[in-house]
């Protein structure tokens, strides 16, 4: 009562403040170390699939063939022990001084430094031609720094992975560093570095990588349902739940706002439309597997549990963690209608700053549905923090800007049809 009265007294609806509770409380969760950034060292995809099916549980979902998990299998790049690098002594900060490449191999032991720059590149690949570089050994530097020319640029890019085929490999990267998963591995490791921290003066470097390549992954889609007054008709509520892993015994990738923040969103709507009966069935999909190549939606629409033709949408929830400047509409150039239909629902009840539109884009879940010609959008958030696969994406940080309102938003919406 206390808390309640307090709420009013603010200025703060509690159904709002629940709402954005409840949604800070899932990310922090599967953000935390338990988990392992939700990839493929220690079983953090299990684990969270594992948290959201507890979750349907909780709130009396129903299943498909009595049964809320649909396995499939994946290859991936892991690096689950030893990851680090040396340089004159000098312990180098995994995730904020280098960065492992996805599909590097192992290497153990001291090297000796080559520099290549745009001033040398030429007369490498000379010695190169002639069989003159020596790799055993050493290790080389590529510094594309200031190139603009397309063609030295390719150069760089090829002379990486060939590279990588004998020797390990450094390549400047002053900027952001972004990681992935990776789907193959090179013989050596490839490894971004900030430029500080190994000057043209260096001589050697001392690295122990050790990567795991796992090509028989046993993974999962988490799926449940509510069914609706329209039994035969389904919205599904899509988010993927994985992210990128760890590096390493003590370095992992939270993905606090990709995609924890998507999979809390998902969550909340399950919640609330298992207490409140929507006019059409509901299926709530979380998918894995999405950071390896959406693969996760790519196996269900191969897979459906209930046939395709029975989708009347696809509203997807991929980086629902901010929204200072309101939310994007992938699709929502083909959807005009559906479109139309939000844009005018939040005119109305101004619950986000904006909603804008953009076209086709296969960079989520959406992505495999609409490929089947069935109507997808997916949903983003616009503003506020900008880490994105890197170590810096975490639920701390994480605001959740407009997680109420938006969600306020899509019960408006999945209630229009």
């Amino acid at each position: 009562m206390r808390q309640i009265l307090y709420l009013f007294i603010i200025g703060i609806p509690a159904a709002l403040y629940s709402q954005k509770d409840f949604g800070l409380k899932v990310v922090k969760e599967l953000c935390s170390e338990e988990y392992c950034g939700r990839g493929y060292v220690n079983d953090g995809h299990v684990k969270a699939a594992n948290y959201i099916n507890k979750r349907f549980e909780e709130f009396g979902l129903s299943k498909f063939n009595n049964n809320f998990f649909q396995h499939f299998n994946i290859k991936a790049n892991t690096f689950p022990d030893s990851v680090s690098v040396s340089i004159e002594g000098h312990k180098l900060e995994t995730g904020i001084d280098y960065l492992i490449s996805s599909v590097s191999g192992s290497a153990k032991g001291e090297f000796n430094l080559q520099f290549i720059n745009r001033s040398n590149i030429v007369e490498f690949l000379e010695d190169l031609k002639n069989s003159n570089v020596r790799f055993d050994g050493n290790a080389f530097v590529l510094d594309n720094t200031g190139t603009l020319d397309n063609d030295t640029l390719q150069l760089f890019r090829q002379l990486e992975r060939m590279i990588a085929q004998k020797s390990p490999v450094f390549k400047i990267n002053d900027l952001k560093f972004t990681w992935s998963v990776g789907t193959e591995q090179m013989p050596f490791p490839i490894v971004e570095i900030k430029s500080k921290k190994i000057p043209t003066s260096t001589k050697k470097v001392k690295m122990n990588i050790h990567n795991v390549f796992k090509s028989n992954i046993k993974t999962q889609n988490v799926i449940a349902y509510v069914e609706g007054k329209k039994k035969t008709k389904f919205i599904v509520i899509s988010a993927h739940y994985d992210h990128l892993g760890q590096m390493g015994h003590n370095v992992y990738f939270p993905g606090a706002n990709d995609n924890a923040s998507g999979a809390a969103m998902l969550l909340y709507m399950s919640k609330y439309f298992s207490k409140t009966k929507p006019k059409y069935s509901l299926v709530f999909m979380a998918f894995g597997a999405e950071e390896v190549g959406i693969l996760g939606s790519k196996y269900y629409v191969e897979n459906p549990l209930f046939p395709l033709k029975d989708i009347r949408f696809v509203i997807n929830c991929d980086i629902m963690g901010t929204g200072d400047q309101g939310v994007t509409v992938v699709n929502g150039t083909v959807h005009k209608k559906e479109f139309k239909k939000l844009a005018v629902l939040n005119l109305k009840k101004k619950y986000v700053e904006k909603v804008k539109v953009r076209g086709r884009a296969a960079n989520s879940d959406h992505y495999w549905f609409s490929q089947r010609q069935i109507p997808a959008v997916f949903i983003y958030t616009l503003g506020g923090i900008t880490a994105y696969h890197d170590v810096f994406d975490k639920s701390e940080t994480l605001p959740l800007t407009e997680f109420s309102d938006l969600s306020k938003l899509l019960i408006g919406f999945i209630n229009s049809f």
